[in-house]
């Protein structure tokens, strides 16, 4: 990427355009880009609850303070380790809360056993796959757009 589509594509306006242009990239060198920093899953969570739910600051602190207090009874209940897409090498459970989301090690789906899950039933989910399509909340948000 050339350092004039890089400023253009991350937003640093009119200033960073031009002192791309100048060659005051930040030191960037031609074709690499900067590197990102990886948002926590918490951070991330608080930007979707504000932004495409709406919510405040406030609110959605409230919000993941009870998610993370969910949280252990959610892996306490999880069958996750007994379903057939689940891997030896994974060791998270809890794919459906949004504190925990998808997994960065299961890639092949093999079959769901979300619907048989406690936590599934008791929290009334209406999705699946979250090991490999991501939360119940992050699936519920793709649909509404």
């Amino acid at each position: 990427m050339k350092r004039r589509e890089f400023f253009e594509k991350s937003g640093c306006g009119l200033l960073g355009l031009m002192m791309a242009e100048f060659g005051f990239a930040s030191g960037q060198k031609e074709g690499i880009q900067a590197p990102k920093k990886k948002m926590s899953r918490e951070d991330m969570v608080k930007k979707m609850l504000m932004k495409k739910m709406g919510k405040t600051e406030e609110e959605a602190k409230a919000m993941i303070k009870e998610m993370k207090e969910k949280l252990p009874m959610v892996k306490d209940m999880c069958i996750c380790k007994t379903c057939p897409t689940y891997v030896a090498e994974e060791k998270k459970v809890g794919f459906c809360h949004p504190l925990v989301g998808k997994s960065e090690i299961i890639k092949e789906e093999k079959g769901c056993d979300c619907p048989k899950c406690p936590v599934y039933q008791k929290m009334k989910l209406k999705n699946g796959y979250y090991c490999t399509r991501k939360s119940e909340m992050e699936q519920e948000m793709a649909k509404k757009g």
